[in-house]
């Protein structure tokens, strides 16, 4: 679904929004292959939410994580099984039957939202020497009247689209506040992530160096992800 509209999200948008997640979490530029859209494709047609979708690629890769797993994933079909597992989850919580979608008023919103909050609080207090503390106090407390004024009873999909805007303008903000030596640290950063990008085209290097970026900042600040998938966890 896309937010505000109640229209599903055209094939495009719902390949980008899995794209930009997996690149997110592999941390390394990625191009879709002919079988991963495939995948995503089949994924849209069979009625799978996007947002189910990005909840079990970030389950993978958590899960790798907390095991040490070497290496890097090479293919959203690594991620085929949990997304499968994480719909039919899914499925038994709808209301009615054979409708195809989850109810979108999840009641753990609320909570979610809260725990954001106090994790972004949190991460005020903790201000590291890379940036003024009033420009991070500054930047946390704006993205906290946003957040503070989303509805907790809103559409699950709907709230995480606007968690990812409010986690974008931070970090907009925050790149501005970061001290010469921080800012120079992130570049290098994620230069070293983007690597070698001949033959990529320019739309997708700049969706990976977007995604790369506010991963390093909000690593290098502190800041937890904005999202309602692991809510409060700083990554």
């Amino acid at each position: 679904m896309s937010a505000g509209t109640g229209e599903p999200l055209d094939e495009a948008s719902y390949a980008t929004r899995v794209e930009e997640a997996f690149i997110a979490e592999r941390g390394t530029p990625f191009l879709l292959s002919a079988k991963d859209w495939q995948l995503i494709r089949g994924w849209r047609e069979g009625g799978v939410p996007v947002d189910t979708v990005i909840r079990a690629v970030r389950e993978t890769f958590e899960r790798r994580r907390a095991r040490g797993a070497a290496g890097k994933i090479s293919s959203i079909s690594y991620c085929a099984n949990a997304v499968e597992e994480r719909w039919q989850m899914e499925r038994r919580g709808l209301v009615g039957k054979g409708e195809g979608r989850r109810d979108e008023k999840p009641p753990e919103i609320g909570p979610r939202l809260e725990l954001l909050a106090a994790a972004l609080r949190s991460a005020e207090r903790g201000a590291p020497g890379e940036i003024d503390p009033e420009d991070l106090r500054k930047g946390i407390e704006k993205a906290l009247s946003k957040l503070e004024a989303l509805p907790p009873e809103g559409a699950f999909e709907e709230i995480e689209e606007e968690l990812s805007a409010i986690e974008a303008s931070l970090v907009r903000s925050l790149l501005k506040g970061l001290s010469t030596e921080g800012s120079v640290a992130v570049e290098t950063a994620v230069a070293e992530g983007l690597g070698d990008t001949a033959g990529v085209s320019s739309e997708v290097v700049e969706r990976m160096r977007r995604a790369l970026t506010r991963r390093e900042v909000r690593r290098r600040l502190g800041i937890p992800s904005l999202t309602l998938f692991g809510a409060g966890v700083a990554a």
